[in-house]
């Protein structure tokens, strides 16, 4: 059977139910849970003057496998059941953006003809929770320092936001202090460490991160990021 929680006043004043969450969809308008926002996290359009993001395909296994982003893997990839090589994680990660646990895009730069230049992606998405983790992100390294991150983070977090989000979180490897950082400065709060959370692809068991933005928090980063691109484009 189904349980309910009950949140009674020891002084007899009204009560509240929580309905089961399968009752709670089912009374639910659409417009509540299902179409809460008027973009999918996957369609085509986000371009901007630094980057564009293409959805991540087979066509990118090859340009991929030259980059730098092979020893990041190693680094900062959590173990999986299928293999540690570079083609077990390429496929682990179209599996997943098949099932719909990871929307992923290749990073793109329209200055010089479309080149691949890194990866990037939404995870876990829930829609009827409205939240969704941003990371797997890589940048090749001679456009890191130069607005191509926070171009790419502009983007994504608008999109959560035309998706409907109301909580945008990233999960950080704790020794990975500079990533860390950069996602205060973009306004993430740090909510705390989940300790041992990973295991990575190298053995070793990893501390956890999690930062997070609320709604009106995440618009506030939009303008933000956008200024300082715009300053940075002057």
């Amino acid at each position: 059977m189904a349980s309910h929680r009950n949140i009674n006043s020891p002084s007899g004043t009204k009560t509240r139910t929580l309905l089961p969450i399968v009752t709670q969809i089912a009374l639910a308008s659409p417009e509540t849970w299902v179409n809460v926002g008027h973009m999918e996290l996957n369609e085509p359009g986000l371009e901007n003057s630094r980057v564009k993001l293409e959805r991540f395909g087979e066509t990118h296994r090859e340009p991929l496998r030259e980059t730098t982003a092979v020893e990041y893997m190693w680094q900062s990839m959590p173990a999986i059941q299928r293999g540690a090589g570079f083609d077990a994680y390429f496929d682990h990660a179209l599996r997943q953006t098949e099932c719909g646990e990871m929307v992923a895009f290749a990073i793109l730069d329209p200055t010089d003809h479309d080149r691949f230049v890194g990866v990037t992606a939404f995870l876990e998405p829930r829609r009827i929770h409205r939240r969704v983790k941003l990371g797997y992100t890589w940048i090749a390294p001679h456009l890191r320092g130069k607005g191509v991150y926070a171009a790419v983070q502009s983007l994504l977090i608008q999109r959560a936001l035309d998706w409907g989000a109301r909580r945008l979180s990233w999960h950080i490897e704790a020794s990975n202090e500079r990533a860390v950082r950069a996602i205060e400065a973009l306004g993430a709060v740090k909510e705390g460490v989940l300790r041992q959370r990973l295991r990575y692809s190298d053995g070793e068991w990893a501390d956890i991160v999690v930062l997070s933005m609320l709604r009106e928090e995440a618009k506030e980063a939009v303008r933000n990021l956008n200024a300082r691109l715009a300053e940075l484009d002057a």
